[in-house]
This record gives C-alpha cells, structure tokens and sequence, in this order.
C-alpha cells in the first residue's frame, strides 16, 4: 500500500450539495468529500476504460481509500482550539494541544471549514421559465452555493500502488452536482512519500472528514476519547465529539439512490497521544476510523503546530509568481529532494525555523548547500504560494 497525493484544480465552478435546502436556498460544503471524490473518479474511470470490471470493483469498493479535498485556501478548525472571547489578534485562538489555555474564557472550534478568503464561494440563483410566456414561473426561484472556479484543493489517496496507478493516468473529472454545466476539474494524482513521525514526543491526530462511529451494540455513538481504537494508546486529552451537521449523506451514481445519512462526528477532533508507538500510528493513519472509510470518512492525520486560521487568496495562489532564486533552482533538484522540499512547505507556515526537520532521513540527504536553501525556502515563501510552488516543486522544470 502506498501514498497518493491529490490537486485538484477546477475549471467550473463546483457544488457540494448538503442536501439541506432552505427556503429554496441550498448550501455547499467547504471541502470536496473523500465520497464525492471516489464518485467523479469512477465516473472518469468509465469514460477511459470502460465497463466496471473487478479492477474497477476493487479499485473503488475494497482497497483504495480516497481522503477529503481542502482548498489551498481553507482549514478544518481543530476542536482542541479556544477562541478566546477578550483577546482579539494574534491571542485570540490558544491550540490546547499544544499551548496552554490557563483561565482563558472562550468557545472551542468546532470543526467547520475556515476559509483565508471570503470570497472564495459564491451563490448562483436560477429560475423555471414558463415555455408559453417565456417569463419565469412563479415559485421557482432557486439559488445553491458553488465554489468559484480556478482554485486548487490538495488532499490524499491510500491504496495499492497497481490499483492507484491506474487513476493517475486519469487528467480530469467532473466533480459535483450539476455536471452538465459545473463541476469541471483538472486533477493530477502522484506518489507521495507516508506520512513523517517525530523520532520521540507525544503525537497529535486530527480528523479532517466526518468520523462514523458504532459502539459494541452496533449504534452509532459520538464518543471521542474512549474510542476502542485509542486501546493501547496512552491518551494525554481529546477535544471532539461533537455531532456533524453536514458531509454525511449523499448520492450513488451507480444506483441511482441517495446514500443512508449516518450519525457521525464533526471533522476537527483531535487526540494526542503520549510517546506512543510509531509504527502504530502509522497503521492508525493508514487505516483511519470508524465505518465507511473507503468514502473519505473518519480520515486522520498528524498535527505537528498550533492551529492558526488560513490566510490568502485564491488569484495569488493559482498565480505563483513570487519567486526566488533559490525556488527556480529547486525546479531542476532530483525528484527526490523536490518531493521533501515540497511536502515541508506545506507542511511548515511561514516563518517558521527548520528545526522540526533537521532530523528526518530525507533532510539529511540534502547537501549543505541544499539544507540552506531549504531553510530560506520555508522561512520566506508566502503562505498564499506555498501550495502553488508545492504542486512546481513536484512536477519540475518543464
């Protein structure tokens, strides 16, 4: 089983429909489902090969497992954070994963997508037309949530290598509701190195899909911290728990139904772990939680900073052009070192020292020269191109 990392950049505007229209108003969801994502793949998939057969069933029913699609522009909100309700600015939000609250007076986060550019989502409203008087028909005034198009969204697959192979052969994909009009995507699917674990020190997950849960009866319960899952693990505290109000229900293509809607937990929840064995929380990763996994569900990953809410905007992310010397250089390092720089630029924010790196194995096959560049790289590149130049980083100079 390998690492699959996921862009996607959309051509049309996309709606994820949350299936909960208001007063003929439907809104979209912030994030593109791991569920959502397996559907316009499998659908992609039948345009270039054909027919499901038992690569196609295995593909997308048993061995793949397809994670959740952010914008370059947006963040899952951690449940361990605090907004501070008197300490606006930079003291406003306290991650009690890693900093500590003292008696500061406040509300937790609770899981929503946080997006660094307001306007990164936009409401498109249409109308019947009555085909005798070509005037709108009364009552049929509708308006959805769309995503604006030309922006990117970055998430991962874990899968056999052979089965993954296949889909990276893929180019684009309709994602969405309305594909007749909207959803249209270029995607791009590599090989990603697995996720890097400090060598020592406490390890802290978060959820970044909504978790399915079943307790021993086999109903669905919204217990966090006394997960079965966490047996084994020494748990320092646990923030989440709290009851997803959207991004569970759904649509099957192949059947031409709509997909049971579970009981399940907000994305954001998050756990920390004392020192705890590595290769299993690889495994955790790997395997992620609760039921539904191969849909995006219950989707983990390591959480290495405090939580800070994301900045920047679309046109600068899409456009790249602030480059250095040290950046344009870095396009003809080998594959390898291209990929590491890559990861840790999305992985670090801006300003941010080197430390946390300097004992991994790929930063210390770097040369001296290239460790240096490195450092300049993740300390200097802007936070709104630092996706941007990860996505130029892996594929090279052209």
């Amino acid at each position: 089983m390998s690492w699959w990392r996921v862009t996607v950049t959309s051509e049309q505007a996309i709606v994820i429909g949350t299936g909960a229209t208001r007063a003929f108003h439907t809104p979209s969801l912030g994030y593109i489902p791991g569920s959502t994502l397996r559907g316009a793949l499998a659908a992609a998939w039948r345009i270039r090969y054909g027919d499901p057969d038992s690569v196609f069933r295995e593909t997308f029913d048993h061995s793949v497992r397809f994670g959740p699609l952010l914008a370059v522009t947006g963040d899952v909100a951690s449940q361990s954070v605090l907004r501070r309700k008197y300490a606006p600015g930079d003291g406003e939000y306290v991650d009690c994963a890693f900093e500590d609250a003292g008696d500061a007076v406040g509300e937790h986060l609770k899981g929503d997508v946080i997006w660094g550019d307001k306007n990164a989502l936009k409401v498109v409203t249409t109308t019947a037309i009555d085909p005798e008087k070509r005037t709108a028909l009364d009552g049929n005034l509708f308006s959805r949530e769309a995503h604006r198009r030309r922006q990117t969204y970055h998430g991962l697959i874990h899968g056999d290598e052979n089965l993954v192979g296949r889909l990276a052969e893929l180019e684009s994909a309709s994602i969405g509701g309305r594909r007749s009009v909207m959803g249209r995507a270029r995607i791009r699917i590599e090989p990603t190195p697995p996720p890097e674990l400090p060598a020592s020190g406490d390890v802290v997950l978060r959820t970044l899909s909504p978790t399915i849960r079943l307790n021993d009866a086999g109903a669905p319960t919204l217990e966090w911290k006394g997960m079965k899952t966490f047996e084994g693990f020494e748990v320092v505290d646990a923030w989440g728990g709290r009851l997803a109000g959207e991004g569970i229900s759904g649509w099957h293509m192949a059947s031409g139904t709509p997909k049971p809607g579970d009981i399940a937990i907000a994305p954001g929840a998050v756990v920390k772990l004392r020192e705890p064995d590595r290769d299993k929380v690889l495994e955790l990763l790997e395997r992620g939680l609760g039921t539904r996994r191969a849909e995006g569900f219950g989707w983990l990953e390591q959480v290495t900073k405090p939580w800070r809410p994301p900045g920047g905007k679309p046109g600068e992310e899409q456009t790249g052009e602030v480059a250095t010397p040290d950046l344009d250089a870095m396009l003809g390092w080998p594959l390898e070192d291209r990929r590491a720089v890559a990861g840790w630029l999305q992985e670090l924010r801006e300003g941010d020292d080197t430390k946390t790196l300097e004992g991994r194995r790929a930063w210390l096959n770097l040369t001296e020269g290239r460790r240096a560049a490195a450092r300049r790289v993740i300390r200097d590149t802007p936070q709104a191109q630092r996706n941007v130049w990860a996505s130029r980083l892996r594929e090279g100079r052209n």
